[in-house]
């Protein structure tokens, strides 16, 4: 919980994973790496939902149920997918 972020009025749905670490397997030996995971106002996360480490989601972005975030989500978009990716913007 310590590298959780939440911001105000955000949704996180059924089955959802955020991972705030992960096991670099790139090195010799056991390396972790981990970074915060911020979630800020407004934002929704869809059902079955993994959000990898050191990862934003801006204001009023929506992940699709079933993606996989590894990357930064800009304010006000929609991505889906795995990995996730841009669908559109959203008007708010």
């Amino acid at each position: 919980p310590e590298y959780i972020i939440l911001g105000r009025h955000v949704s996180i749905t059924m089955r959802c994973i955020i991972l705030t670490h992960f096991l670099d397997t790139k090195q010799k030996g056991i390396h972790w790496k981990y970074g915060n995971v911020i979630l800020k106002d407004n934002c929704f996360i869809g059902a079955n939902v993994v959000i990898c480490n050191a990862v934003t989601i801006g204001e009023n972005s929506i992940v699709g149920a079933g993606s996989v975030v590894t990357k930064d989500i800009p304010d006000n978009e929609i991505w889906g997918g795995n990995p996730a990716r841009f669908i559109k913007k959203r008007i708010v």
